[in-house]
């Protein structure tokens, strides 16, 4: 059965919300004139936020000679990137649901990683804007959660096909006429988000495909099969021979240098895991 782009959004209780309270902050840490003790404030105003921000800044991942025990505290260390990247992974996790037929964990596990992933890859080319890809790679795969929630036939449908082989990108174009990553842009319209933000969601899921190559939806790519690629079944050398190549060449990175990349990324930690707690 076909589905339109726009039935996913029927059920508009049912779609992902993000609280107002986070596009604030957002919009704050975005503010280069704002003081630290304005955002701190705002964040103590979401119990829930402030303590998984302070469980993340206490936790092995960062490292610290001695417990942080206050928001102004954690705001310092942390730096206005790293606060801006756990508001933003703390809410969206908040704001999705268990859904029966996906592991929420796994879910979002992998999308830690692609983010992460995004990132490093972005700066590796020499991308700007590096913290919007991270962002990107968070979401890019939402759009699974809303076909989910939409059509779960279609969703088991598309998912057996793609243990079968087929790319994710042609399964869902097969059943649905239009891809997650389409979807997930679709979330980020709604959502007010930004147009370079949208757009690198929104062809990340075959960037080669588009007349005018998105390079952060390149990096984007190229994350999310290095990703799947940690639970793939697949062996060390069938994961290097099917890497996308063409992606990487895009982005100006040498050939030569992707086995030994892609051991680098598959050893980086996220340091986000802790938010799902």
């Amino acid at each position: 059965m076909s589905l339109e782009i726009t039935q996913l959004f029927d059920q508009i209780d049912n779609v992902p919300q993000v609280p107002e309270l986070v596009k604030k902050l957002l919009s704050q840490v975005n503010d280069p004139t704002i003081d630290i003790a304005s955002i701190a404030t705002n964040i103590e105003q979401e119990q829930s936020l402030s303590l998984k921000i302070l469980r993340a800044v206490n936790s092995s991942y960062y490292a610290l000679p001695r417990k942080v025990g206050s928001i102004n505290q954690a705001l310092v260390i942390l730096g206005m990137d790293e606060l801006k990247k756990l508001i933003l992974v703390s809410s969206l996790v908040n704001a999705i649901p268990n859904i029966p037929g996906i592991d929420i964990e796994d879910f979002w596990i992998d999308n830690f990683r692609t983010a992460t992933y995004s990132k490093w890859i972005a700066e590796k080319a020499g991308i700007e804007f590096s913290d919007m890809i991270f962002t990107a790679g968070l979401i890019n795969g939402l759009g699974n959660i809303l076909i989910h929630l939409a059509d779960s036939d279609s969703a088991e449908d598309i998912m057996q096909l793609v243990e079968g082989g087929l790319l994710r990108y042609k399964a869902e174009r097969q059943y649905l006429g239009f891809t997650s990553q389409e979807a997930s842009a679709a979330l980020c319209r709604l959502w007010h988000f930004s147009e370079d933000l949208t757009d690198t969601v929104a062809k990340s899921s075959y960037p080669l495909n588009f007349e005018q190559i998105s390079l952060p939806a390149c990096a984007v790519f190229i994350a999310r099969y290095i990703s799947e690629s940690n639970y793939s079944e697949k062996t060390d050398e069938e994961k290097i021979a099917e890497f996308p190549r063409e992606e990487w060449k895009a982005l100006g990175l040498n050939e030569q240098d992707i086995t030994e990349n892609m051991l680098t990324l598959l050893d980086l930690e996220t340091g986000l895991e802790g938010l799902l707690d």
